[in-house]
């Protein structure tokens, strides 16, 4: 158990030196490096997305295949430690190489990582997402090294537009920077952080088939049990609790595709009105027999008449308002 424990580290450090490893001129890639910096170093950060696969809502994941580039003015003792922050797991690195251009140092790498993104699913499946790539230096705070105002390059190709099928592609890809210290860390010094967004909106045209019309139809066939004679109690039970049955193996049916979080999306709130409406139409029908064979069937059929116009009107404005609050609260 030992070995391995030791085996894992030595691995994981071979990895994070290669991860920051410098080959290139002496003058970008000095021997030894230096523990303290007389002034700030100035590192421009640039990324061109190349590739976007696999937003993963329930990891909370997204992978991309991009070029990353670092540039900064020569010093002695002095290379970027530059580390992916949010990165998950490296996938591949296809290559890294850096040279001496124009008096300045250019390190340039096409990488492929799963990064992670916190995702909003409150408006699920009207959701808006953003995917982050966050950017650090491992080694040097902010009194140290400090990354430019703007970016060395922000962008994505044109064939990285249409590569998430299920989603589309809002803006392009922006950048800011931040300065920020760790918060659990007493007398932490701060770090800066180079951060680029991509704003994505989900396709709803795939939920609006799939998911929105069935579950709507079952819950019109419930509202069937008002055009069946108030009397005829077995068969408005049959209808209703087949509705109820279906919708429940429908949304079992769903289960694998809903993202799994603690508050309740738009869809959660969508089947709970549907169920409601569905039970709420099964009782009154319940009702209405009742009313019938207490031999009061023309308050009985009144009551039922009534109820097909006004469930549909009240089914349909209870989602409306769920929508606009879901929308609203976002």
């Amino acid at each position: 158990m030992a070995l391995a424990i030791a085996a894992a580290f030595v691995s994981s450090a071979a990895y994070a030196a290669g991860d920051r490893a410098c080959d290139g001129p002496d003058v970008c890639c000095p021997p030894t490096l230096a523990e303290d910096l007389p002034e700030p170093q100035v590192v421009k950060i640039g990324v061109v997305l190349a590739g976007l696969y696999n937003v993963n809502e329930k990891a909370g994941t997204w992978d991309a295949d991009y070029y990353l580039y670092e540039m900064w003015t020569p010093h002695p003792a002095f290379t970027p430690q530059t580390e992916i922050v949010n990165e998950v797991n490296r996938r591949d690195a296809q290559f890294d190489r850096t040279e001496l251009r124009n008096g300045s140092c250019i390190r340039s790498r096409r990488l492929y990582s799963t990064l992670h993104s916190g995702y909003n699913l409150r408006r699920y499946p009207f959701d808006r997402q953003t995917l982050i790539l966050e950017f650090s230096d491992a080694e040097y705070s902010s009194q140290a090294v400090q990354y430019a105002p703007k970016p060395e390059a922000a962008g994505l190709t044109d064939e990285t537009r249409e590569m998430l099928s299920s989603w589309k592609i809002e803006s392009g890809l922006t950048y800011r920077r931040e300065s920020r210290a760790f918060q659990w860390e007493t007398n932490a010094p701060r770090y800066d952080y180079a951060i680029f967004k991509l704003g994505i909106r989900r396709h709803v045209t795939y939920h609006m088939i799939k998911f929105f019309l069935p579950l709507f139809v079952i819950v019109s066939l419930a509202f069937l049990v008002f055009w069946i004679d108030p009397e005829d109690l077995s068969s408005q039970v049959q209808v209703g609790v087949t509705c109820v049955l279906s919708a429940i193996a429908f949304q079992f049916v769903q289960t694998n595709t809903l993202p799994e979080v603690a508050y309740t999306t738009l869809t959660d709130r969508v089947y709970v009105i549907c169920y409601l409406a569905i039970a709420l139409a099964l009782a009154l029908a319940v009702h209405a027999c009742a009313l019938a064979r207490n031999r009061n069937k023309t308050h009985a059929v009144e009551i039922v008449r009534r109820c097909r116009w006004l469930f549909p009107s009240l089914t349909t404005l209870s989602l409306a308002v769920v929508v606009v609050w879901s929308f609203v609260r976002g």
